[in-house]
């Protein structure tokens, strides 16, 4: 019963940490194996990796470790203007100076409660940001220790925990597919047109003095990853398959030649990405503009950290835009524009996803639409813009020191070698469906993340109860 459930001080049941930062003008302290928590890790709320990676040197020299089923809290940092970046540390992790540690006092409530209670309060953190002057935004640390909490019995609490977790699992998991389907996408993609190996393996046979047939093997190993036997096997019981491979090793070349991207396959073409598509830049709004609406601008919160695509990053909008800025699922979109420390969302691509709550959605000027002559070809161009090779010349076309932007013609100049178009229609013929997993995923995760947004605030207030959803359910 609600009359059971009791208020406390936040900061009464729970002890909080400041982290910091090691000096970056000392090596030893960086490229460790310890995570290093800061704004950038961020993304989602379940936290035991991160780019950045300290060494115990660096612990002990200007750092923190918060221990597994600490509450890490974002306090400082531009991101606070738009969200509140909070979530549970899964292992020890070390963090910054802009994050606080929350540990639970388990006598009152487990750390899972904390988080999904966090979550739900949201929209008063944001109300709570106060303004640094350098364009961060800051969390007083007493107000928010200052905030009361009510916790019901903890067989309620646990059910609550428990109801709330089961969603948080299947988001996660859903998540980790799909990270799975992109790296497999571009798995194939670096075979194929990075690293080439169809076309070495090829090369390596004719050189063994191998026969057409043996040669054509040895280009379905490369592709397949299978050995002689496996493919025996796919052949009697798949033929199929086997025949649709055999094609694939047969449109791959059998020598390389020079070019002025060094040795590359015989046949293929340098071309640059204006060759095959137009680079279109987005719109730019006021403040004004950003009202409830059925347009909604594609924006830099649309990009996941190191590409993918995002559904929460929308903004609605109610200005005008031209015909081709609006853009639908499966367009290719460009990050122009990076407020990141570690310039993690520059030059990255996303496809769009449809999205059935807006009629419309338009790209903001932070983002560039590349829109394909031909429209199998944004599957390549995908891939192609995940490459460290265009990565790389993106950020030597990018200028700024708080925010970054990416220069004009860094796109659209942008120099690769393109294979045939017969390898182009396979390869989008291979990788289609994975996009397509992808989108379909996306799309039921905002479900699931909308039926959590709406269930968790009345459990944690206590105006629904979990047995009555699972009453509900029966």
């Amino acid at each position: 019963m609600k009359s059971e459930w009791k208020e406390f001080r936040l900061g009464d049941i729970t002890d909080w940490a400041s982290g910091g930062t090691p000096s970056k003008q000392n090596a030893d302290f960086w490229n460790g194996t310890i995570p290093w928590i800061s704004a950038s890790s961020m993304g989602g709320n379940r936290y035991n990796e991160s780019d950045l990676k300290i060494t115990q040197d660096g612990l002990k020299a200007g750092s923190r470790l918060a221990g597994k089923d600490s509450i890490l809290l974002l306090v400082r940092g531009s991101a606070l203007h738009q969200r509140i970046p909070v979530g549970i540390a899964t292992t020890e992790v070390s963090f910054n100076q802009d994050v606080k540690a929350i540990k639970v006092k388990e006598e009152f409530i487990d750390p899972w409660y904390l988080l999904f209670w966090f979550m739900c309060k949201e929209k008063d953190l944001l109300n709570m940001v106060e303004n640094t002057g350098i364009g961060a935004g800051k969390l007083d640390t007493k107000r928010l220790q200052d905030m009361l909490i009510k916790i019901p019995p903890a067989a309620e609490r646990n059910r609550i925990r428990g109801f709330a977790k089961a969603l948080d699992d299947k988001l996660c998991i859903s998540r980790q597919t799909n990270q799975i389907l992109e790296t497999m996408a571009q798995t194939i993609f670096k075979s194929w047109f990075v690293d080439f190996e169809p076309v070495k393996a090829k090369i390596t046979a004719i050189e063994a003095g191998e026969d057409t047939e043996c040669v054509i093997r040895a280009a379905m190993r490369a592709i397949s990853g299978k050995t002689d036997d496996e493919l025996d096997q796919l052949q009697a019981g798949q033929p199929e398959n086997y025949a649709n491979l055999k094609t694939t090793a047969e449109l791959f070349p059998a020598a390389m030649k020079d070019s002025e991207l060094g040795k590359v396959p015989e046949g293929w073409s340098v071309k640059a990405i204006q060759d095959l598509a137009k680079i279109i830049k987005g719109k730019s709004y006021s403040s004004a503009e950003l009202v409830e609406s059925k347009t909604a601008l594609v924006t830099l919160k649309s990009f996941n950290r190191g590409g993918g695509y995002r559904l929460d990053g929308l903004k609605e909008y109610t200005g005008s835009y031209k015909a081709e800025q609006e853009v639908f699922a499966g367009d290719l979109v460009i990050a122009y524009t990076d407020v990141t420390q570690n310039a993690d969302v520059i030059g990255k691509p996303a496809m769009v996803v449809s999205d059935s709550r807006y009629e419309h959605l338009v790209i903001s000027l932070d983002v560039a639409l590349v829109r394909p002559k031909i429209d199998y070809h944004k599957y390549f161009l995908y891939g192609l813009a995940m490459t460290d090779t265009f990565q790389n010349h993106t950020r030597s076309y990018t200028t700024g020191t708080t925010v970054l932007h990416l220069g004009k013609s860094a796109v659209p100049e942008f120099h690769f070698l393109k294979p045939s178009e017969e390898l182009l229609k396979l390869y989008e013929q291979n990788v289609s469906p994975m996009f397509k997993l992808v989108n379909e995923n996306i799309e039921d995760n905002r479900n699931m993340e909308n039926l959590r947004d709406t269930l968790l605030p009345k459990l944690l207030s206590g105006e629904l109860e979990v047995n009555a959803i699972n009453k509900a359910e029966s």
